[in-house]
């Protein structure tokens, strides 16, 4: 405790006053007798291992990236800095298996997929959880795609499903071409922030052209600059309540394959890559997890 360092503790040698539970679990012992526990799969309470009745453990949040104050009555709080949040967020996910439903994801998947060599048996293989798990591991695509609509419909975004539809109708291997480059990024204001405005400028995009994109009702909207390629802003969310901006970028080779060859829309580009941007981060999402090997 001296140093702030966390050390894995043995179940026998656990504080008096603390009922582990018989779930997966990670505990981290705070000063002032506190602790923090984690169980299931993302819900933590701070408590005290004291047998005051006046004590209430309490709910909280923990936040990739981000740092966590807890509240000690009558001294200073207790800080965790972000390292030490994403560190208990590690342990606790990885004694967990991934939340969602496998044959709900694989049945519905196979409707959208039905062409790739992995659902041809008709032995109905892709039933068993284990077996598809193997078998996909030989398929990138299928892999991404899996793994996107499991969480997407575990957390109920079923707009994420028109998203990897309009991805596999772009074909994920547009996006893996050496040649071709695209990049997004979200905002919940109608102008970008710093970091995004910067990555833009780099790009060859004024701040000008981006405050008129911004600016304007009208969506997609599309810039063009003939050093770098193609600026398209897409809003998102209630007619008169946008919910947040998607800006993408796509290189002059990307963007013509999109348009001329697959003749994709200018919506289903912006939601072809998000699509792609989804199915990666489903892939680190779920290294997360037990079992990912």
């Amino acid at each position: 405790m001296s140093n702030g360092s966390l050390a894995e503790l043995p179940p026998d040698n656990k504080p008096d006053g603390i009922n582990m539970p018989e779930e997966p679990s990670v505990m981290l012992l705070l000063p002032h007798n506190k602790y923090l526990l984690g169980t299931g799969s993302d819900k933590w309470i701070f408590a005290s291992a004291s047998d005051k009745q006046d004590t209430v453990p309490q709910n909280v949040f923990l936040y990739e990236d981000q740092m966590l104050s807890l509240i000690n009555e009558g001294s200073q709080p207790t800080i965790l800095t972000a390292g030490t949040v994403n560190t208990l967020r590690k342990e606790l996910l990885s004694l967990n298996e991934p939340p969602g439903r496998h044959s709900a994801t694989v049945l519905m998947l196979r409707t959208f997929m039905k062409d790739r060599e992995i659902f041809a048996s008709e032995d109905l293989d892709f039933i068993d959880e284990k077996i598809f798990g193997q078998a996909m591991k030989n398929d990138g695509v299928v892999y991404r795609a899996y793994w996107a609509l499991r969480f997407a419909l575990a957390r109920s975004e079923m707009e994420s499903v028109g998203r990897l539809k309009a991805w596999l109708k772009a074909g994920p291997e547009l996006f893996q071409h050496p040649k071709h480059v695209m990049k997004i990024w979200f905002s919940l204001s109608d102008y970008p922030d710093e970091t995004i405005l910067n990555e833009l400028e780099e790009l060859n995009f004024t701040r000008l052209e981006i405050k008129s994109m911004s600016q304007q009702h009208a969506s997609p909207l599309l810039v063009y600059n003939p050093m770098s390629g193609w600026l398209i802003l897409g809003k998102f969310g209630r007619v008169r309540d946008t919910m947040f901006i998607a800006w993408v970028y796509l290189n002059h080779e990307l963007y013509g394959e999109m348009r001329t060859i697959k003749k994709l829309s200018v919506h289903d580009i912006i939601l072809a890559a998000w699509g792609e941007y989804e199915t990666q981060q489903a892939v680190i999402e779920r290294a997360k997890y037990k079992g990912d090997d």
